[in-house]
């Protein structure tokens, strides 16, 4: 038995594995470079230098393609937040631990995830799904927030203006990893310190927080 990528067998399915991951990544680049409805499959097959029905072997639409990387994303996001969110732990913390984590995978993704931010695939109804995660995403931060602000951890404020600051970063986080000024050691913990120093109501308390989030990465850590 063959496939597009060679022969059956171990190393044939090392390779099929391969090439899979390599259309990934040159989807996820083509996508971020000229978004969903300027990317084709013929662009990406010759990206990976492959043929189009090669490229259907492990993906059979473009949309497939994207729901893939979408997957990537937000799926452990969405678990790694409802892991906190139902565990111990203060608001602040579990807000610290959460930017830190995705601001570091963020750093170490294979992709370009650069495309996710304008939101455009997710307007066709076949990945409705993950409109709904990111939706759940962005109410379970919502929840920290007033959460902590509940409790007298942050200020008072509007909790939807404190969710946009951290969206925003987080989708900044997107555009800044691809260039070559980001320090994987100490960005993703200087950015959480800096959003929760505009949150806390006694900025002098970080350094507790940041011990205690340091205790609940683990749990953030477990939905990868």
């Amino acid at each position: 038995m063959t496939t597009p990528d060679g022969p059956a067998g171990a190393g044939a399915r090392s390779s099929g594995a391969d090439t899979r991951e390599r259309i990934l990544v040159e989807a996820s680049r083509l996508l971020a470079m000229k978004g969903y409805g300027g990317t084709t499959t013929r662009d990406i097959a010759a990206a990976v230098g492959i043929s189009q029905p090669s490229l259907f072997f492990h993906f059979s639409t473009k949309l497939a393609l994207v729901e893939e990387l979408y997957r990537y994303d937000l799926v452990p996001a969405v678990q790694g937040m409802e892991n906190l969110v139902v565990g111990a732990g203060s608001a602040g913390a579990k807000l610290y631990a959460m930017i830190s984590a995705e601001i570091t995978r963020v750093i170490d993704s294979p992709y370009d995830m650069r495309a996710h931010i304008s939101l455009e695939a997710l307007d066709d109804p076949d990945l409705a799904a993950y409109r709904d995660l990111l939706n759940q995403f962005d109410d379970m931060t919502r929840l920290l927030i007033r959460t902590g602000q509940e409790s007298g951890q942050f200020v008072p404020g509007d909790s939807w203006l404190a969710l946009q600051m951290v969206a925003g970063f987080l989708a900044r986080a997107n555009l800044f990893a691809a260039g070559d000024e980001i320090d994987r050691l100490s960005h993703p913990e200087e950015a959480a310190s800096l959003i929760l120093r505009s949150l806390l109501a006694e900025p002098a308390t970080l350094d507790a927080v940041r011990r205690e989030a340091a205790e609940l990465l683990p749990k953030y850590a477990t939905a990868e």
